[in-house]
Order: C-alpha cells, then sequence, then structure tokens
C-alpha cells in the first residue's frame, strides 16, 4: 500500500516559529497529499468499493426474497383460492393462487414448472387430488390440506343450514419470553462489516505509518525535519495525516455499503443503518488510534524495511486477535471470554459494535468501555511518543522491545 516518499516540502521559516498545531497540519497535509496520489491507495479503494457493490447485488440475488409458492386451482372456486392464501400469510409462506381450467392443463403447468402444486376436484364432493412434480414440502401440503378441510367443513355446514361465519372460533395470543429485536440482523452486519474495515485500516494505515517512518530514517529524511520540527510533532503529524486518509477511505467504502444495501433492499432502516455507522466509526477512530501511535513506535525501532516485519509482528497478531474476537464472538456472545474482552482495549473496539447492534448491552457498559478505550489509547500515545522520541534517530541494529520497554520509562 505504501510508496517511497517523494522528498518532503519543508517548513518555511515563517512555519518553524508557528505553533505545534501549524507544525502538526504541515506534516499532516504533506502525509495526506503523498498517500492520496499514490496509485496503489487509489486502485485498492476502487476495488474495494466494486467489491461492495457486486457482493450486495449477489447477496441480494441469493438472499433476496423467498418465491412465493405458485398453485393452480380447477375451476372457479373463489373461497379455496383465498382461503389457500389465508393459511398462507398465517404461516408466514407466499403462495399465489391461479386460476386453471382443466385437470390436464393443470398437470402441464405442474410438469413444466409453471406450478408448484395444483388442485384438481375428485369424483367425490369434498375429495381433492393435489398435483405436484416431485413431492409437496410440508409446509405447502399442510396449507392445502387446512385450506380443503376448512372449505369442507364450512360447505358442509351450510348445507346444514348453520353460517360458519357466525360460530365463535378458537384464537391462539403469541406471548414472547424473549422479544424481538427490530432490525437486529442489519446493525450485526453493519457492525462486522465496521470490524472488518476496521482491522482493514489498521493493516493497511498501521503499515503505512511504520512504514514511513522507517523510509525517513533510512533516507536521513528524518534528521532535516527534526532540525526545524519536534519529534512528537512530527509523530503527530503523521498519524493525523494517515488517520484521515484511512478515515476517508472507510467512509467512502461505508458509504458505498449503504447505498448499495439500499438500493438492492439487504438495509430497510435508513435510521438504523445510519445510527449503526455513527456507533461503528466511533470506535474506529479509537482502535485506529490505539494502533496507529504504536506503529510509529515499531518503525522508529529499526533501520531497515526488512526489519519491519520482526519488529511489528506483535501489534499484527494482536491486530488478527482482535478480529477474530469480533467476527467469532459473534457466535458466542454470552461466553465468559467473551463477555470478559468487551471490557478489554483494544478487543472493544470490535466487540462493542457488536453488541449495541444485539442490544445484548447496556448504556453504563457502553460509556465505561469507550472511556476504557480512551484511557488505553492515552497509554498507548504516551508509550510510544517516549519511543519515538528517543529511538528514531538511532540507527544501526534493530531494537528489541525489552530494550524498548526501558526507553519508554
Amino acid at each position: 500500500m505504501s510508496s517511497p516518499n517523494p522528498t518532503p516540502r519543508m517548513p518555511s521559516d515563517h512555519a518553524a516559529g508557528a505553533g505545534a498545531a501549524q507544525a502538526i497540519w504541515l506534516i499532516a497535509e504533506r502525509e495526506i497529499v503523498t498517500r492520496a496520489k499514490t496509485r496503489s491507495f487509489l486502485i485498492s479503494t476502487g476495488l474495494l468499493m466494486v467489491v461492495i457493490i457486486v457482493g450486495a447485488v449477489v447477496w441480494s440475488a441469493f438472499s433476496g426474497g423467498d418465491d412465493a409458492d405458485r398453485v393452480g386451482v380447477v375451476g372457479q372456486d373463489a373461497t379455496l383460492s383465498s382461503t389457500i392464501e389465508e393459511f398462507g400469510s398465517a404461516t408466514g409462506t407466499s403462495v399465489d393462487v391461479v386460476t386453471v381450467a382443466s385437470a390436464d392443463e393443470a398437470r402441464s403447468k405442474v410438469a413444466d414448472g409453471d406450478l408448484d402444486a395444483a388442485l384438481v376436484a375428485g369424483s367425490s364432493t369434498g375429495q381433492f387430488v393435489a398435483i405436484s412434480k416431485s413431492g409437496l414440502n410440508p409446509t405447502l401440503d399442510g396449507i392445502l390440506r387446512s385450506s380443503v378441510e376448512q372449505v369442507g367443513l364450512s360447505r358442509a355446514l351450510a348445507e346444514r343450514g348453520v353460517d360458519a361465519a357466525s360460530l365463535p372460533r378458537a384464537t391462539i395470543t403469541v406471548e414472547q419470553t424473549t422479544p424481538d429485536k427490530p432490525d437486529e440482523g442489519q446493525r450485526i452486519v453493519i457492525a462486522l462489516v465496521g470490524t472488518i474495515l476496521l482491522i482493514t485500516a489498521i493493516m493497511m494505515g498501521g503499515s503505512m505509518v511504520a512504514v514511513g517512518v522507517v523510509e525517513e530514517k533510512t533516507s536521513r529524511v528524518v534528521e532535516l525535519l527534526l532540525a526545524t520540527i519536534k519529534p512528537l510533532h512530527l509523530l503527530w503529524g503523521k498519524i493525523i495525516g494517515i488517520g484521515a486518509i484511512a478515515m476517508a477511505q472507510v467512509l467512502l467504502l461505508g458509504a458505498t455499503a449503504l447505498i448499495a444495501g439500499k438500493i438492492t433492499g439487504l438495509l430497510t432502516v435508513q435510521g438504523t443503518a445510519i445510527g449503526m455507522f455513527a456507533a461503528v466509526i466511533a470506535w474506529f477512530i479509537l482502535g485506529f488510534l490505539f494502533f496507529a501511535t504504536l506503529y510509529a513506535a515499531t518503525g522508529a525501532l529499526v533501520s531497515r524495511q526488512e526489519e519491519l516485519n520482526a519488529s511489528s509482528a506483535p501489534l499484527t497478531i494482536l491486530a488478527m486477535a482482535v478480529m477474530y474476537s469480533g467476527i467469532f464472538g459473534i457466535q458466542a456472545l454470552d461466553s465468559t471470554l467473551i463477555q470478559v474482552l468487551t471490557w478489554i482495549p483494544p478487543f472493544s473496539a470490535a466487540l462493542m459494535p457488536i453488541r449495541i447492534a444485539t442490544g445484548d448491552t447496556s448504556t453504563v457498559q457502553v460509556i465505561v468501555t469507550f472511556v476504557l478505550m480512551i484511557l488505553a489509547c492515552a497509554a498507548a500515545t504516551w508509550f510510544a511518543s517516549r519511543i519515538y522520541q528517543r529511538s528514531i534517530l538511532r540507527t544501526g541494529t534493530r531494537i528489541k522491545w525489552g530494550e524498548a520497554l526501558s526507553l519508554a520509562r
């Protein structure tokens, strides 16, 4: 994702004497302009947008609405036709009933696949023959049998002078021990996509931060920069600049996913989507800040690109653990391990959006975990800044993490 930095635009004399905010902004602006113009960044972003759009279309095609069962009724039997549709609706099954002129036509349509089943009146009153190509599925079989029995009973009572509609009907009231959570599935999908985007941004953005630091050390550009800018200003400018690029990419991909979801019908409630997306973004900012600062520290520990993988390995393992906790943790949110990890930064950055999506959390937990994540980011920033300041100008062999910890004291 990263390409060698061009010779940086050096701050002017006025900028050198400017405040910290302006110095940080100069570095951030340089990172934004440099990274946003790289071909790899533009191509990867475009490909990810295409993948999201195509994925939404394919998902919608395979999951978008089960086709209604088509049932043919021979003859003009409006009562039976309406009863079949009513029973289908009551069981949550979509059934389209069409009138067929003859039994031969019904058999032909079933054989050709135009109808899933057809009802043909038998020789005796109240007797019907159900025609199907390879057997009725249990749900449709139950709907047809119940419909025939209901119509037969009503007609038998009518022949005896009893109006079936005037008879009291037994009713069932459904009581749920666990109430439904509206749009839970959509919120979970948004949270999971946010988790994947978070880890993608961490791996790509964090790598850009680390690689950029190493490139500046290798080319000795950092020595020129530090002649006019403080180390912390350089560190924060790099993190903010690359963070802004990563955030813009996530917002663009997220907006693409929301629009594609709305157009394909995968997302039906706009408020739900926007609310969950906002929660995902809030946790994304904290998660990215936590890892980006530490990746900057790993870059300061080495002097060659070849050593970067070994230096950043612990962070990469931690990032993968955070991703897996979110993806697989959704299957076991009630487990003790996942419940504990929800409170622990940086795992909370991946797990809390999912818990918010499922409604399996309280306002207190949201606030407390958010505060804990902020504190973790502050600690990571303090730790990384000390290592960065004391290691950025050191060259030679790679500084191991044990020595790095001593530098941070």
